[in-house]
């Protein structure tokens, strides 16, 4: 069993693949819009950044140049393979406390699928550094496991597709977040908060409920 903490046997146990949503390079496509810059002159940070999933489809696909696209990661292993792949970018910073970076550094932070492995009396204060080293206008685009129905997808996916595996949760998600949990957290940094499609379930498609949504996607402007 991996210890909820431990992210360096995390990273041999779970890898990333390379495969980028559709619905989340809509909201990045949005962000880059938003932004009023030529996307090579964006600066970018992919907090959690994982093995690099997003790193070449930023430079190769959307246009940012490589050097202002900074990525940053609690394990060692996989900040390792982001520096195999090029990104000289990629930093491995220690918990979560402040980054190192000054405030108003950034156009864009990417924060997909990480808010849930930040205990619940950090998540708070990490929002806030994220939101100090934003620029004014600047986007932070967000995505989260829905609890409880989460749980449920993960019990019907076991059920009907034999992925024996989902019936144990992740070990490594320390805070369970609804969507009025997460947006009672981002409303303390962000003023203004859109609700973007990301990944629905099947349910959710029936009845238009956040309470049914799989995952949550804000787009979040500083």
């Amino acid at each position: 069993m991996i210890d909820k903490q431990d992210f360096e046997a995390y990273a041999d146990f779970k890898r990333f693949n390379a495969n980028v949503a559709d619905t989340w390079d809509a909201a990045l496509c949005e962000a880059i819009s938003l932004s009023g810059q030529p996307p090579i002159t964006l600066r970018l940070l992919d907090y959690g950044c994982g093995d690099g999933k997003y790193f070449r489809h930023l430079v190769s696909n959307r246009g940012l140049s490589a050097e202002n696209v900074h990525g940053v990661e609690v394990s060692s292993r996989r900040v390792q393979r982001c520096q195999e792949m090029g990104w000289a970018n990629a930093s491995l910073i220690e918990g979560t406390g402040p980054l190192p970076y000054k405030d108003a550094s950034f156009d864009i932070i990417n924060m997909m699928e990480v808010i849930e492995h930040i205990p619940a009396e950090q998540g708070a204060r990490t929002v806030s550094d994220l939101r100090r080293i934003l620029r004014p206008g600047g986007i932070l685009l967000i995505s989260t496991p829905n609890y409880p129905i989460k749980r449920f997808y993960d019990w019907s996916d076991a059920l009907l597709h034999r992925k024996w595996s989902r019936l144990r949760d992740d070990p490594t998600h320390v805070t369970h977040f609804s969507d009025k949990r997460l947006r009672h957290l981002l409303e303390q940094s962000f003023a203004d908060l859109q609700a973007r499609p990301f990944k629905h379930g099947y349910l959710y498609k029936r009845i238009k409920s956040p309470w049914l949504m799989h995952k949550i996607f804000f787009l979040c402007t500083a």
